[in-house]
């Protein structure tokens, strides 16, 4: 008995003492990271574990991050633990370093101050696909023809990993020194919507996966590069198509171009601009089509001359005209009289700036369709119009040639690159227009429905057209009900009977 109290007093005296040792011991932390620690988490936060209770402002005062970082100090746990929150994820393969300074606990023992270093992950990932002008590349954005595009990552890649398809083939990279970026050409890929994938499984230099798989919905097509003046509502600008007229100037802009006969068996063009280039001409007058086109298209109709008969319509149903002034147009001595009168883009937003304000603002809707059915057609004839239209496979477009004569743009020195071919047939009235020489005028109609033809992309649809609005653009829809869109680019409409 007497032992085991002896015993008893020694380990009561042996606890005491290592108590007292203890509370000699300065309070320590710890944390949830060790000291060059590498691939933490961006989205986490750092835990601090103290070995006896600390103020929290006392915690808040001693900690400091760099690189500096937004964040908050937090009380966890009973004063011996806290988390220091980040506001936002952490930077990407980045090496902060995490200071403690010295500070006493709530016993006033000292806390020795703390260091640590670590390093966060990255997860490798597609930073961006850029067209050759620097542009990044989204969803439904177009590219030229043969472009050599940039895939960028944020991280150095390990390139046999990276599969890249391009459409239906795979794409050839190559890959800069620094291994986060590479080219590749989308040469030879037909006209139209194409897709790039990145293939999942890639890896970046140390191993980690790239995040998911990555896909850019796009399209190939061709594009008119000129240099153009937007308008804030169409300029319609009537042009000559004679075998004299020809190559006119500023064809290629055009986001429609209607031509029809007018006397003689001779065509007349009505050119409707959404963004008017550099010079466009020649000019010549209107005609009774035109001023339902303009009416249709809501915008201003720019012309030289006027007969009797089409001013007497134009005064039953008006529409904004500009003619010949001053200052505006031009004569060239680069063609022969009269068809030799011209005007420049700025001149044309001039006009509509400082004669007409009040016509409201109106921008004819363009998006590429997606047609179903039709025939694989690689050329076509209008006869009416002595035509024919043969589709360019490599440019997704089609030339034009009119007796014999391949269409060209005077401006730019290359053949016209048309988007979209639709033969708009409807009724036709020729009318007597008195003068006693027995001369007549075609007046179309425009104002109701009909059938059409459209060609697009090598394929010949059946169609029809209607005007739902006598102030509004007239639609289109295949026979199989499918509205059709007209695309970006030149819309050439032959109106026949």
């Amino acid at each position: 008995m007497f032992a085991a109290i002896i015993a008893l007093i020694v380990v009561i005296a042996g606890a005491g003492a290592f108590l007292a040792y203890e509370n000699t011991l300065p309070t320590t932390v710890s944390a949830n990271v060790g000291n060059g620690q590498k691939d933490i988490p961006t989205d986490g936060s750092l835990l601090l574990n103290y070995s006896r209770p600390v103020a929290l402002d006392a915690v808040k005062s001693a900690f400091s991050i760099a690189p500096a970082t937004d964040g908050e100090v937090t009380a966890i746990s009973g004063g011996t633990q806290y988390a220091w929150v980040p506001s936002k994820p952490l930077a990407e393969l980045t090496t902060y370093t995490v200071d403690l300074k010295p500070i006493v606990d709530v016993g006033h023992r000292r806390v020795s101050g703390a260091h640590w270093t670590f390093t966060t992950i990255i997860i490798p990932r597609v930073i961006a696909i850029t067209a050759p002008d620097g542009t990044p590349l989204k969803d439904g954005m177009e590219i030229d023809l043969a472009s050599t595009l940039k895939l960028t990552f944020n991280d150095a890649m390990e390139p046999v990993t990276i599969n890249v398809t391009v459409g239906t083939r795979q794409a050839t990279l190559k890959w800069a020194d620094d291994l986060k970026s590479a080219t590749f050409s989308t040469a030879g890929l037909p006209s139209g919507p194409v897709e790039v994938q990145i293939a999942p499984g890639g890896r970046d230099q140390t191993g980690h996966l790239v995040a998911g798989s990555f896909t850019l919905k796009t399209g190939v097509y061709w594009h008119d590069h000129e240099h153009t003046v937007a308008l804030r509502y169409p300029a319609l600008i009537q042009i000559p198509n004679d075998s004299f007229a020809r190559d006119q100037n500023g064809l290629q802009a055009a986001s429609v171009i209607f031509e029809y006969l007018a006397e003689g068996g001779i065509t007349r063009l009505t050119a409707m601009y959404q963004n008017v280039p550099n010079v466009v001409g020649p000019m010549r007058s209107a005609r009774f089509i035109s001023l339902k086109i303009a009416r249709h298209y809501r915008g201003l109709l720019f012309q030289s001359g006027e007969s009797p008969a089409t001013r007497a319509r134009a005064a039953r149903d008006p529409v904004p005209q500009f003619f010949d002034v001053i200052g505006y147009q031009y004569r060239t001595s680069a063609r022969y009289a009269p068809d030799n009168l011209m005007i420049n883009g700025d001149k044309v937003l001039a006009a509509q700036s400082n004669y007409f304000k009040g016509i409201g603002s109106f921008t004819l809707p363009k998006a590429r369709p997606v047609l179903t059915g039709g025939s694989p057609v690689p050329s076509a004839s209008v006869a009416e119009h002595y035509s024919t239209y043969k589709y360019d496979a490599a440019t997704g477009t089609y030339t034009k040639t009119e007796q014999g004569h391949l269409y060209s743009d005077a401006t730019l020195h290359q053949p016209i690159r048309i988007e979209m071919v639709i033969v708009l047939h409807t009724t036709e009235q020729l009318l007597d227009i008195g003068d006693g020489h027995g001369a007549y005028i075609h007046d179309y109609d425009l104002d109701s429905s009909g059938y059409a033809t459209i060609l697009y992309k090598g394929v010949q649809y059946g169609a029809s057209w209607k005007s739902t609005d006598r102030n509004g653009p007239l639609t289109f829809a295949l026979n199989n009900g499918q509205p059709v869109s007209l695309p970006p680019g030149l819309v050439w409409i032959d109106v026949t009977r």
